[in-house]
């Protein structure tokens, strides 16, 4: 007797696994950059972190549940993804060692040769392309300025300042009524502090490159 279930095939439901992204791709959709999201990733432990990588890059997260940790939402547990499964190496026959014979001519490979140092040499392209696409995200923004600029600013700046005060040892003889044999002295005080003045700027932009 045939029971209801006979000759009825249940079709498995298919399990999705969630979309990793890398490093470069979590800090374009958070809108942040790398620095951020490394001071982040070395500040919290407790971050969301499918596979961590290193510097050359193999980082994994798992986007949805980033922004449910950040909104203070029950993260969901993500697993990295499973390794293709190996094929199990023949056992070697014991036999004993035959000199190969190679046909004449050039032998061709049986598929295509992929080269480490050809791949290596595409993440460090695409690492770089990531890296000036935050770069001009961030002057956008207003996070970055361009130091040439920054640098005729601070001259022009500098330049103004200083021509105030050369004129402050004479205003100060006088506002407080002081002796003319004193302005020496004060043009010695304010130089002193004119060259501490650009000493510390010059290490501030040095610091900066």
């Amino acid at each position: 007797m045939l029971s209801a279930s006979d000759g009825v095939t249940t079709k498995a439901k298919r399990v999705t696994q969630p979309r990793c992204i890398g490093k470069a791709e979590l800090a374009v959709a958070l809108g942040w950059t790398r620095p951020k999201l490394d001071r982040r990733l070395d500040s919290d432990a407790s971050f969301p972190v499918v596979a961590r990588g290193t510097r050359a890059g193999g980082w994994q997260f798992d986007l949805a549940a980033v922004r449910a940790y950040l909104d203070g939402k029950p993260v969901p547990k993500v697993s990295a993804p499973a390794p293709a499964p190996k094929r199990s190496a023949r056992k070697p026959v014991a036999a004993e060692p035959t000199p190969t014979v190679l046909p004449p001519g050039p032998e061709k490979p049986a598929g295509p040769v992929k080269h480490l140092g050809e791949e290596t040499a595409k993440q460090r392209k695409d690492n770089a392309q990531a890296a000036m696409l935050e770069d001009e995200l961030a002057q956008k923004r207003g996070q970055l300025v361009e130091v040439e600029e920054l640098r005729t600013v601070l001259a022009t700046m500098l330049a103004r300042l200083s021509k105030g005060i050369d004129g402050i040892p004479v205003l100060m003889i006088k506002r407080l009524g002081l002796s003319d044999d004193t302005l020496p002295v004060l043009r010695e005080i304010v130089d002193d502090l004119r060259k501490q003045m650009v000493l510390d700027l010059r290490r501030v932009l040095s610091d900066g490159e």
